[in-house]
């Protein structure tokens, strides 16, 4: 029994992502690098710091500094002690958060990790398991699901990784397990301080609040990203239970770290945000909502800004030769386009650029414009193959303006053909300002007020 109870005071990562955030909430609390690194002593000293906190918010009234806490109970623990006068007491919530005696355990082993349970627990202790559809309502005449001591507090520590407003509690999480723990101790202090200081529940953080914490811990990351990250929200109370997750493939990820990490993506990366607003929302929000939900739309959202400029000045806007290379990263490290397929659109761009290059100064809006539509790209190209024929170079005498399979890579490969137009309209461009294309000087570009503290190394981390 003695091993028992020393297994009690041990953190494990279980396949449950907010038994995973809670856990690493945990380690992040006794300062350790990771969960499995949490000593008995530490653990049980994280055990006194989340009663104590529980205890300092009973007593505070709503709409009184430190009322966070208590009013997220409801969101996150319904039917809790400290909705009730006679458990809400330092006495009655200790005992809600402490083991029970080991002669009062089940014979039945924790549905999460395999240790002795030390209770039956439900949805006053246990969020949800996947969806809505999994909910945690304990059925009748049955008496709950077994759990060990490490794996529900777990589920206790869930408040100092996940930010609550709006009747849900958010966060991130992942399985790259640096990420994660690094992610955590960024997101425990400002949670602590929400927990001394917020006296409501109103959503707070801008537009996309989770989605945006999601990308700012990916900027923050100082090495190569293994994993995917997700964007979580849920409710555990049982009037309104919600569980809704947001899945960013690895990737897109690496590929959102890098734009920091590199010093040749960081000017492009803020013209890519610029272009991904919408009438009322900036764009770096816009951009993490996308990153989540429309991934392909980014790239889209780019060409499409840049194609509106040159329609409305006929000129190169500033942000081409920054913008331009970093769409081209995108389509191939994220949307995958083959090298095979990247070789036959940029010779095709080579052509394009001699064209747009050697004719009248309306040829590159021409081409622009016919970028809009397949079929006008299709007929724009038609129109200049016989042009070509006449005035090509003659280092490419023997070449014709595009091949049979460099069109099929356009036009006839199902929906990679999208991701190959897309990669043609901003090879045509970095093809011409290598050529020293001349580009707008002036730069209308906003940028988001975000970026003061996206770009910013994380401050927080204690």
């Amino acid at each position: 029994m003695t091993a028992v109870v020393v297994a009690q005071d041990e953190l494990r990562l279980t396949a449950h992502p907010l038994q995973r955030a809670g856990a690493y909430a945990m380690a992040a609390l006794a300062k350790a690098g990771h969960p499995h690194a949490v000593t008995s002593n530490q653990f049980q000293r994280v055990i006194r710091t989340m009663i104590g906190d529980l205890v300092a918010a009973s007593t505070v009234v709503k709409g009184s500094a430190g009322w966070y806490l208590k009013g997220l109970s409801y969101t996150l623990w319904p039917n809790c002690a400290l909705h009730y006068k006679s458990k809400c007491t330092p006495a009655g919530i200790a005992t809600w958060r402490s083991a029970p005696p080991v002669e009062e355990w089940p014979d039945a082993p924790c549905s999460l990790c395999g240790r002795p349970a030390c209770a039956w627990y439900g949805n006053v202790d246990i969020p949800m398991g996947a969806s809505v559809e999994h909910r945690n309502t304990t059925a009748p005449d049955h008496q709950g699901t077994p759990l060990c001591f490490p794996c529900v507090s777990s589920f206790h520590a869930l408040p100092y990784v996940f930010t609550a407003g709006g009747g849900l509690l958010y966060g991130v999480h992942s399985w790259d397990e640096e990420f994660m723990a690094r992610a955590t101790r960024s997101a425990v202090p400002a949670n602590r301080r929400n927990m001394a200081l917020r006296r409501d529940l109103k959503r707070g953080g801008g537009f996309f609040a989770v989605e945006f914490a999601a990308l700012r811990a990916l900027r923050w990351w100082d090495r190569r990203i293994t994993a995917g990250v997700q964007a979580i929200q849920f409710s555990n109370n049982t009037r309104d239970m919600k569980f809704h997750v947001e899945d960013m493939g690895q990737p897109l990820a690496e590929w959102l770290r890098s734009t920091a990490s590199d010093s040749g993506r960081r000017i492009g990366f803020r013209y890519l945000a610029q272009s991904q607003a919408s009438a009322k929302v900036p764009g770096l929000r816009m951009l993490a909502w996308r990153a989540f939900n429309q991934p392909a739309q980014i790239p889209a959202r780019a060409t499409g800004w840049i194609r509106d400029q040159i329609s409305e000045s006929g000129r190169i806007p500033a942000a081409v030769p920054h913008l331009a290379p970093l769409v081209r990263t995108y389509l191939t490290e994220v949307l995958h386009v083959l090298e095979k397929d990247v070789g036959h659109v940029t010779t095709v761009a080579r052509r394009i650029a001699d064209v747009v290059t050697t004719n009248d100064d309306k040829s590159l809006k021409k081409f622009v414009v016919a970028t809009r539509r397949p079929n006008d790209l299709k007929s724009w190209l038609r129109s200049e193959i016989a042009g070509w024929a006449r005035k090509r170079p003659a280092d490419t005498a023997s070449d014709p303006f595009i091949s049979v399979a460099q069109w099929r890579v356009l036009f006839d490969a199902g929906n990679s053909s999208w991701s190959a137009r897309e990669l043609l309209f901003v090879a045509v461009f970095e093809e011409l300002c290598t050529r020293g294309a001349t580009v707008e000087a002036t730069d209308e570009t906003t940028t988001d007020d975000d970026f003061k503290t996206l770009d910013t190394n994380d401050l927080e981390e204690s």
